[in-house]
């Protein structure tokens, strides 16, 4: 139990060669969707609303708070179009997610599992496909996070409902912002467990309310080697990501040297390079959590086996 966790993420991309490119497939399987279905959305939006003279002079202005203000009136004014293409949008959205994160982390996690118990030589469950559990644990983050959404947003509803008009303005939003904190960090924390639950679905073959109940187990007994995971990780992406943006504003300052279609493709090429980075960075942890929860069922046949009083091993 001594190997560190997040060599051994690492570790595993190397010795599986199949796992980055399937992780790239589905993820951006659902990129490219959600990108088509943005696009719906804004041939519905551009063909309900009206931009006059002043409008498109705003939006491609230079001042970020008067463009930002003129979409607001736009977008208040086509609610109706709005909320038509979006139902539709999103409900399409939910579903390619579930789709593409059941078969794409579902494949990606066994591989992963399978990797580590041949390496650790630790048996296993023996491997077969179980997508209904994987499909129902992503569609209940699906559901959590929907449930976070609405009542956020029913919270807004409340405080505005229940505040008068003399009612401080600063307080209620200091109300608003607690509330959605407290939400946050609970909805976080069963996102995780969600988010681990597969591990043991592959790995012990277990239902998916067992595997909730595993991952919920998991995370209590390993909380400090989970949690450095986690923060380890989140500072690498937190670097690369300022690395980025910091190539993409030297990108921006090149403007008046270069032709906008270079400066474009430049910052789309260092978008794609960030997304690569960050993708193999979040595989790299799901493998440091495979590596905890794979060399868990070494102790129970290195520690010794303890005896009763007649000296007869107890099961």
């Amino acid at each position: 139990m001594s190997a560190d966790a997040n060599r051994e993420g690492f570790r595993v991309l190397r010795s599986e060669s199949a796992l980055l490119p399937v992780e790239l497939l589905w993820r951006w399987s659902f990129g490219l969707g959600l990108l088509g279905l943005s696009f719906f959305v804004y041939s519905h939006l551009r063909q309900a609303v009206f931009l006059s003279d002043a409008d498109e002079l705003a939006l491609r202005g230079h001042d970020p708070i008067i463009a930002a203000a003129t979409l607001w009136e736009l977008l208040a004014g086509a609610k109706e179009p709005l909320l038509r293409a979006l139902e539709p949008a999103l409900s399409a959205a939910l579903v390619l997610w579930v789709a593409t994160a059941t078969f794409g982390r579902g494949i990606v996690t066994r591989l992963v599992v399978r990797r580590f118990a041949a390496d650790y030589a630790v048996p296993i469950s023996p491997d077969a496909p179980r997508w209904s559990s994987f499909a129902i644990l992503n569609c209940a983050r699906v559901l959590m996070l929907l449930i976070f959404v609405i009542g956020y947003l029913a919270g807004i509803l409340i405080a505005g409902f229940v505040s008068g008009p003399e009612q401080n303005v600063l307080a209620s939003a200091l109300i608003v912002l607690a509330a959605l904190a407290v939400a946050g960090l609970l909805w976080s924390y069963v996102n995780w467990v969600l988010s681990l639950a597969p591990i043991f679905v592959a790995r012990d073959a277990l239902p998916p309310l067992d595997s909730v109940a595993a991952a919920v187990k998991f995370v209590r007994c390993n909380c400090l080697r989970l949690s450095s995971i986690a923060i380890w990780n989140g500072i690498l992406r937190g670097v690369a990501a300022t690395a980025i943006s910091i190539a993409g504003a030297l990108t921006g300052a090149l403007r008046p040297a270069l032709p906008y279609s270079a400066v474009i493709a430049l910052l789309v090429l260092e978008m794609l390079l960030y997304l690569v980075v960050s993708d193999l960075l979040l595989l790299a942890r799901l493998g440091a959590y495979v590596s905890v929860a794979v060399r868990e069922l070494i102790l129970p046949q290195v520690l010794p086996v303890p005896l009763d009083r007649s000296g007869t091993a107890t099961r």
